[in-house]
């Protein structure tokens, strides 16, 4: 390539992350194009995933020093190009550079175009881990980041189940389908057996508080996982801590303005489920002996679930303004999203708002001001609609002959409970809303080039507020005439964090670390009050003739923490970090109201060495280890004191009684992490990591058995211990990048968890599941019940499984028992998984995305309750009964080999009791999310001073393959499927543009 010296002008300010050599570059005196006229080069620098330009994006002349920057449009233009032919390379941090051909015309404009690529990893990305930020190369700890693509694809109204499957060793599941149902999280399993398990969500580097940005705001979610990570949040970071990063503004940009628009509709999943029309239930009753409505014909054949159920609508709006100068950056967002239920007379309707703005008041001093606010407004449904929509007999009519709706009392009603949904539907209410707001300050002062000071001062505010009323003409109101429930509940936390930061490097040898102080307080009240009495229509608690309850609540809390960090490595190839905590608690015992926590952590960056020197295809290969202790401080404001009742008066008078034994030595529950793993980057396509864990956790707290001389029954104690560990496999492929660029995502996380110590060693029954039990050596979820052993092929009787014992206790024979009460209590699988996960392609072609995502979940045991009711065999006459499954069968006569016993009048021995016959394997496959994507042609664009404009449409849980029989197999935690408010199908359509 023939190339002369040549100069060249800036197309804009440079972008931050185009790097310290480029900003040099900078700084030279453009200079004369010597010798002949010379030709323009002149282009534009985007992203493949979005259109979106990527300003600071180097564009250089290969083989010669020449180049320039993009500009805040991603425009660039080089003046004085001297006639030849060159080879032009456009880059940007995270995205694959992209080469071009060119032959430059002396006095003419060559036009060039790039389009690049995202990098499978990139190593210099800087990452928020507990109080600081450091790149991917210098982590030592078990850390995985979601990113806006990947969180942006399915439509959901919180910012926790954007992450299902997308994280390995991070369960994520709901158990309702319900717009305003909340997701229960797990990160590398479960390690307490009364307190808490939740992850602690910290957002932008602060506490939340409770209040966590709207999806439409986050830019990233970064999960820590081992103590190496998480220690530096010490009494809350046994569970793990989430990490969500909002979207922030960019100095030396220009404003763009950013709307995004969709709708679509949502419809109810059945699954494998399905109840019986009116044929069907008089075919089964037809079976069933002593059925009172064998051999009746009936005429009405009402569809109970179609009546319930409905095709909601989703919609929303999001629209934002980001930009700055050179001191400020800001970012501003509004969003509307409101999500009918499919359920009848169900929705969810939310304003959120967020301001980020970020101002350097001097070179020196930095402030950055955060504001989210929220308002949410929920209906649901007032009736027992989601129940009887199931129950319900299809022989029943909902309507009378003038059209009016029945109530369900009338005496040629056949169905048990005597109820029509429909009819309080007209009459009862159901609503609350939530407030929500998070304000924070950081100042962040530069003291040397070495040394900085920062402190972040946060207050949040909740309110929540409900209202129930049940009119005098329904079932549900006739007890006391007409009632009106009102109640509120607000909460303010305030938190202070300050710390020092310092970073020094000298020669080879690079040091760095932090030492803070914080200060949260937490205080909740809450009132709520019912009344009876009220006519029919009125809504406020002044016009209801009696107090049929009043009640409130005031609790308060208080952490105070000091924290600190240090972290060297030497020539970036070896990695220490050390960290050290102190938590002190109003929620402990006085005798133990602080605890210690700290982690130790190495890495090595093994394609430093000289060894693997010229082995260029290998980016990274780094080992990980770590070690440290965390605490779960998720327990109630009062558990460890000695706490009285008021409530009951004695003998017209007030008094007291004792309700729980004081405990002053009750401590923090204790996790020790360890971990190992491995990480590594090969040919730029292939990016891999995989970590295997430990974790104990210690000085669970536990309900221990009292003597009844000391007038208690228990006392919570540290006494129980539990296991984690597992193995977790995350992998990041570019699969083809030239014309199509196809990749792939996929993660999986194997957990095992073990039961180690209880009080005194003996087993108790899980006090919010009577079906499972704890005890020593099993899952913490684990089934205890009877055993089904299927049919007798002669009688037709139910079967069970009875061990026989010797005088110590151990099982030496089984046999089979038709007689309930005869059946051994057994421990049968557990409601956990055995491994979780998810699967993404994304295939870009011209402008066109389509992506898919599925997620799994594998192992876990699922105990179907509602077949206690469906499935009963005559044991609910007056309920309607489910279609039995296609490798299902009732039997008739003798000799049959069926999974069903015979059907009869008021049940079968017992078979519809509580037995391992409704436990069912809830492993699933899913298709998440399909979506389709066009960006709209640059070229297009400018005719409409358009950015960026994107069209797409998407699908959500279109698929889902199990054996399950019920409706859905994603329960909630405790692994019990009862008559589920169903998840939606949804199909939404979609407009981005950006200005």
């Amino acid at each position: 390539m023939t190339c002369q010296r040549w100069s060249y002008r800036r197309a804009g300010s440079p972008h931050l992350m185009g790097g310290i050599a480029l900003l040099g570059f900078l700084l030279l005196v453009p200079g004369e194009a010597l010798g002949q006229e010379g030709g323009r080069i002149e282009g534009r620098v985007t992203s493949a995933n979005n259109g979106e330009p990527l300003p600071g994006a180097n564009v250089v002349a290969q083989g010669t020093d020449e180049g320039t920057a993009t500009g805040a449009e991603g425009a660039f233009s080089i003046e004085n190009v001297a006639p030849g032919q060159y080879t032009l390379k456009a880059s940007f941090i995270g995205f694959q550079a992209e080469v071009r051909e060119i032959a430059v015309a002396s006095g003419e404009t060559t036009q060039v175009n790039f389009v690049l690529r995202p990098s499978v990893q990139n190593l210099e990305e800087t990452v928020v881990v507990g109080y600081t930020e450091k790149s991917r190369r210098e982590i030592t700890s078990s850390v995985e980041t979601v990113g806006e693509a990947e969180l942006n694809d399915v439509t959901v109204n919180d910012a926790a189940s954007l992450l299902q499957g997308k994280s390995s060793g991070l369960y994520v599941t709901t158990g309702s389908g319900d717009p305003g149902a909340d997701p229960t999280i797990r990160v590398r399993g479960t390690g307490s057996i009364s307190a808490g398990a939740d992850p602690l969500y910290v957002v932008d580097g602060t506490i939340s508080g409770g209040v966590l940005p709207d999806p439409s705001n986050i830019k990233s979610v970064t999960v820590l996982k081992d103590a190496a990570a998480s220690a530096l949040y010490g009494s809350r970071a046994a569970n793990g801590v989430v990490l969500i990063n909002t979207k922030q503004g960019e100095r030396g940009s220009e404003t763009k303005v950013s709307v995004q628009a969709s709708t679509g509709f949502n419809r109810q999943t059945t699954g494998n489920f399905s109840v019986m029309d009116a044929s069907q239930l008089e075919g089964l009753h037809g079976q069933m002996e002593g059925s009172p409505y064998a051999g009746r014909d009936f005429s009405q054949n009402t569809d109970w679930q179609d009546l319930a159920f409905r095709t909601a609508t989703t919609n929303s709006i999001e629209a934002s303004v980001t930009g700055g100068s050179e001191n400020t950056s800001f970012y501003l967002s509004g969003n509307v999203y409101r999500e009918e239920g499919t359920l009848k007379n169900d929705k969810l309707t939310r304003f959120g708002g967020r301001v980020n703005i970020s101002h350097s008041v001097t070179q020196d001093l930095t402030v950055d001001t955060r504001l989210n606010g929220r308002y949410t407004d929920e209906t649901n449904n007032p009736t027992g609609a989601l129940y009887e929509a199931y129950t319900n007999l299809p022989w029943d009519a909902p309507r009378a002959g003038d059209g009016s709706f029945r109530t369900g009392r009338e005496s040629d009603w056949i169905g048990r409970d005597n109820t029509n949904f429909l009819y309080p539907l007209q009459y009862n209410e159901d609503k609350s809303r939530q407030y929500d707001f998070n304000g924070a300050v950081k100042l962040d002062y530069s003291l040397s080039s070495w040394l900085s000071f920062e402190t972040t001062n946060q207050v949040t505010l909740q309110r929540d507020d409900a209202d129930q009323y049940r009119d005098i003409r329904t079932q549900a109101g006739s007890n006391n005439d007409g009632e009106l429930f009102n109640s509120y509940a607000e909460s303010t936390t305030l938190l202070s964090s300050s710390q020092f930061s310092f970073d020094r490097s000298v020669g080879k040898h690079n040091a760095g670390g932090i030492a803070g102080f914080e200060y949260e307080t937490n205080h909740y009240s809450g009132f709520d009050a019912e009344g009876g009495g009220v006519f029919p229509n009125l809504r406020a608690l002044d016009v209801s003739a009696e107090a049929v309850g009043v009640q409130g609540t005031i609790t308060k809390s208080n952490f105070v923490s000091g924290f600190s960090q240090f972290n060297y490595n030497y020539d970036r190839t070896y990695f220490a970090s050390v960290s050290f905590r102190r938590d002190g608690s109003s929620k402990f015992g006085e005798n133990n109201r602080y605890g210690n926590f700290y982690s130790i952590a190495g890495s090595w960056a093994l394609n430093n060495e000289p060894f693997l020197e010229g082995r260029d295809w290998i980016q990274e290969l780094k080992l990980r280890a770590s070690y440290g202790t965390t605490g779960n401080a998720s327990i109630g404001n009062f558990v460890a004191r000695e706490l009285y009742d008021f409530a009951a008066p004695y003998n017209g008078e007030i008094g007291a009684r004792a309700t729980q034994q004081g405990n002053p030595n009750l401590t923090w529950e204790i996790a020790r992490k360890t971990n190992v793993g491995v990480d590594l980057s090969v040919f730029d396509r292939v990016d891999l990591s995989v970590d295997a864990y430990r974790r104990i956790n210690d000085d669970l707290l536990q309900n221990v058995p009292q003597p009844s001389v000391t007038g208690y029954t228990s006392q919570i104690q540290n006494v129980g211990k539990v296991q984690n560990q597992g193995l977790e496999v995350s992998l990041s492929t570019i699969n083809l990048q030239e014309g199509v660029r196809w990749t792939t995502d996929f993660n999986i996380g194997f957990n095992s968890n073990e039961v180690l110590d209880l009080a005194g060693g003996e087993p108790v029954l899980d006090v919010p599941n009577a079906n499972q039990r704890l005890q020593e050596g099993e899952e913490i979820r684990t089934w205890y019940m009877r055993k089904w052993a299927g049919v007798d092929p002669q009688t037709g009787k139910p079967l069970w499984e009875k061990q026989i014992t010797n005088d110590q206790g151990k099982v030496v024979d089984t046999e089979l028992t038709s007689n309930y009460n005869e059946a051994t209590l057994q421990m049968l699988g557990s409601a956990s998984p055995d491994f979780t996960g998810g699967l993404r392609n994304t295939v870009e072609y011209n402008g066109i995305t389509l992506s898919t995502f599925f997620n799994f979940v594998y192992g876990n045991k699922v105990y179907h309750s509602a077949r206690e009711l469906f499935d009963s065999d005559g044991g609910y006459l007056t309920y309607n009964y489910m279609e039995l499954e296609d490798d299902w069968s009732r039997w008739q006569e003798p000799g049959d080999d069926a999974t069903h016993p015979k059907p009869v009048a008021g049940g079968n021995s017992n078979s519809n009791d509580v037995s391992s016959r409704y436990i069912e394997d809830g492993t699933y496959l899913r298709l998440k999310n399909v979506r389709l994507s066009y960006n709209i042609p640059s070229a297009w664009l400018r005719s409409l001073n358009l950015q960026s404009a994107r069209v797409y449409v998407s699908g959500d849980n279109l698929l889902t393959l199990t054996d399950f029989s019920g409706m859905d197999p994603e329960v909630g935690l405790d692994g019990v499927a009862g008559t589920k408010y169903p998840i939606s199908r949804k199909v939404i359509f979609g407009v981005g543009v950006s200005f």
